[in-house]
C-alpha cells in the first residue's frame, strides 16, 4: 500500500465514526514508563498530542516486529523511505487531507517495544548491549516485566499493536499480524484520530 493510497483512507474515513476503536469516552489515558537500552524513560504521557502505535513483541518475534514497524513509519513519513534509522526518526509526517498550509499535521510515533520479560540483570545487560550494537540510532523500549502483556495481551512469535490517540487513550489493539483488512483499519483509524487531534473531526 503506497502513500496515495494512505491519503485516499484518510480522506474517506474523515467523515465516519472510528471504525472498530474503543469509544473515547470510555476509555481511560494508558500508563506506560520503560527504559530503552540506553537506560533512559520513556512514558507514553511524554506523547501526548501525538498519534501513537506501540509495536511490540518477544524475542521470537522480533523480525517481524521490525518490519511491521518500519512499514508503518514510512507510510506516515515517506520521506523516511530507504534512509537509516537515525534519518529516517527525523523525516517529517505526511500532511493530513483538511489541515490548512503552513500548519503542522499531527505526528504519528511508531515506537518499537521489546518484551524481554523477567530476566536477570546479566541478561538486560546482555541485551542492552546487543540492542546498542545493532539499533544505536533507534531507541527501543524495553519490558523487562510483564507491563505490556499485562496491559494489552501478546501473541508469541508476531508482532503486537497498539494505536493510541493524542490523549493517550487505547483505541485499537492487534494481537498478531494484521491481515490486509485489519492493517487498512489500522490505517484508517489512525487517520481519524489524526483529524480528530488536529480538531477536524
Amino acid at each position: 500500500m503506497n502513500i496515495r493510497t494512505l491519503y485516499f483512507l484518510g480522506l474517506m474515513a474523515l467523515p465516519g465514526s472510528l471504525h472498530g476503536a474503543e469509544k473515547a469516552e470510555e476509555a481511560k489515558p494508558i500508563e506506560l514508563t520503560l527504559e530503552d537500552q540506553f537506560e533512559r524513560k520513556h512514558s507514553v504521557t511524554d506523547l501526548r498530542g501525538q498519534v501513537v502505535i506501540l509495536v511490540f513483541g518477544d524475542r521470537k518475534g522480533t523480525d517481524s516486529s521490525r518490519e511491521l514497524g518500519e512499514k508503518l513509519h514510512v507510510l506516515f513519513h515517506p520521506d523516511a523511505a530507504g534512509k537509516a534509522p537515525g534519518k529516517a526518526r527525523k523525516a517529517p509526517v505526511a500532511g493530513l487531507p483538511g489541515v490548512p498550509t503552513g500548519v503542522p499535521s499531527p505526528e504519528v510515533a511508531v515506537i518499537p517495544v521489546a518484551v524481554a520479560g523477567k530476566v536477570p540483570d546479566l541478561v538486560k545487560g546482555l541485551i542492552r548491549s546487543s540492542m546498542k550494537k545493532n539499533a544505536a540510532e533507534l531507541p527501543i523500549w524495553l519490558d523487562f516485566g510483564t507491563a505490556m502483556t499485562d496491559q494489552f495481551g501478546i501473541k508469541e512469535g508476531e508482532p503486537n499493536l497498539v494505536l493510541l490517540d493524542s490523549k493517550g487513550r487505547m483505541r485499537m489493539k492487534l494481537n498478531g499480524m494484521p491481515d490486509k483488512a485489519a492493517f487498512e483499519k489500522l490505517l484508517q483509524t489512525t487517520q481519524n484520530l489524526r483529524a480528530e487531534a488536529a480538531g477536524l473531526r
